[in-house]
């Protein structure tokens, strides 16, 4: 994978997580965050995505988002032997792979303590040891790397690496180029865009996530906003950038330029960082999302580690199409932390989104309504708010790990 810096040159952290069977899409609502606390907006999420689960298996996967990431918190403090967690809303099960039988029995325990319904199992690999073996695959030069072209992912529920391949790919593969380690999922046959937009028109004028955006010959939405080295930065997708130095405004009010050693559009990764040259914005301390009109709500954190998002989450987007069918930012659940069939980037269901959302930000929305930056959208199944409902975003931890992300 092709690395990128910030001008004192962090390289890109290339790092991958946890995946279970995906779920049929279903009715045609679309769970939306209006700026309150965030237990009603994660249920219809639940329900819209798993169209089959109870109403109160939706409550209970609502309210105890905060509980399961407490779990993992005490689960990384050792990372040795954690192998990363998930969680199956229909069941209301919390799953977590350690690498010991001592550590998985304690976080059993653990689970209990918090009043989770948690099931451990002993994996062989640690997730920092699945995140550099997937690394070898994608930087691999053998027959099963060339084949790959990046179509890599990681599934916790099977502690391996997982690679997309067609038919007839996987049928020339000998054997033994594939290691134990390598399960095989199928290549994406849906038909998937890039969020770009040309043509819409500007509309708003502050950074916050969600805004329009633009440069000359195109525009997308604006993610989150975050400081190294004393500079501010303006974040969105890789693929919206013009592959030369482009100046980027909102409403007209110029942000700042976007040079192409600050963008990367290649495997998990999806991003480009716009240097917020204007004083008007390089000043601003706070992380906002967009909500509708001038409303906002404040970022209170970020996903630190890929482990940290896990399946079962809910997370919303504000980008610039404004959620046609909602009045708030529209919400879906993750079905795939590191979707092989789709360049390893984070899958999330229950929302498609439209053409100029690509670089909105995608935010976890626990019922408390602390509001968590996870990524960047990044593309989703060809349309506008139609089915099936599937999108994918570039999550945080896998760029600029030396990122400070503005909150408020």
């Amino acid at each position: 994978m092709r690395s990128m810096r910030l001008l004192a040159g962090v390289a890109v952290a290339v790092v991958a997580a946890a995946m279970v069977a995906a779920p049929a899409n279903a009715a045609e609502t679309v769970a939306a965050d209006e700026g309150r606390e965030g237990t009603e907006a994660a249920i219809l999420a639940y329900k819209t995505v798993y169209p089959k689960i109870s109403d109160n298996a939706a409550m209970v996967a609502a309210t105890q988002q905060e509980t399961r990431k407490q779990l993992h918190e005490r689960l990384a403090e050792s990372p040795q032997t954690y192998g990363g967690g998930y969680f199956d809303p229909m069941p209301g099960i919390t799953y977590v792979a350690l690498t010991t039988r001592d550590a998985a029995d304690r976080a059993v325990e653990a689970g209990k303590s918090l009043g989770l319904a948690v099931e451990a199992r002993v994996v062989k690999y640690n997730y920092d040891e699945l995140e550099r073996l997937a690394d070898s695959v994608r930087e691999g030069t053998d027959e099963l790397g060339k084949l790959a072209r990046g179509r890599v992912g990681v599934e916790v529920s099977s502690n391996s690496v997982t690679v997309a391949l067609t038919g007839e790919e996987a049928a020339s593969l000998p054997k033994d180029a594939v290691p134990d380690w390598v399960t095989i999922v199928p290549a994406a046959t849906e038909e998937i865009e890039d969020d770009v937009c040309t043509t819409r028109a500007n509309c708003n004028d502050s950074l916050r996530g969600g805004l329009v955006i633009s440069r000359p010959g195109g525009g997308c939405s604006l993610g989150f906003t975050a400081r190294s080295s004393g500079i501010r930065w303006a974040l969105t997708a890789g693929h919206c950038g013009s592959g030369a130095v482009s100046n980027w405004s909102t409403a007209g009010t110029p942000i700042g330029p976007l040079s192409p050693v600050n963008s990367i559009d290649s495997g998990p990764v999806d991003a480009s960082a716009i240097q917020v040259t204007n004083a008007r914005y390089a000043e601003d301390k706070l992380g906002r999302i967009a909500i509708s009109g001038s409303a906002w709500v404040p970022v209170r954190g970020w996903a630190r580690t890929m482990s940290f998002i896990w399946v079962g989450d809910v997370v919303c987007v504000s980008a610039r199409y404004a959620a046609p069918a909602t009045s708030g930012n529209p919400c879906g659940v993750v079905t795939n932390t590191s979707d092989a069939a789709v360049r390893g980037l984070v899958r999330y269901e229950g929302y498609d989104p439209c053409p100029g959302d690509s670089g909105g930000g995608v935010y976890w929305l626990p019922s408390s309504g602390q509001r968590f930056a996870f990524g960047l959208h990044s593309r989703s199944t060809a349309g506008c708010n139609k089915t099936p409902r599937k999108a994918w975003f570039s999550a945080l931890p896998r760029f600029w790990p030396g990122l400070t992300y503005d909150l408020a």
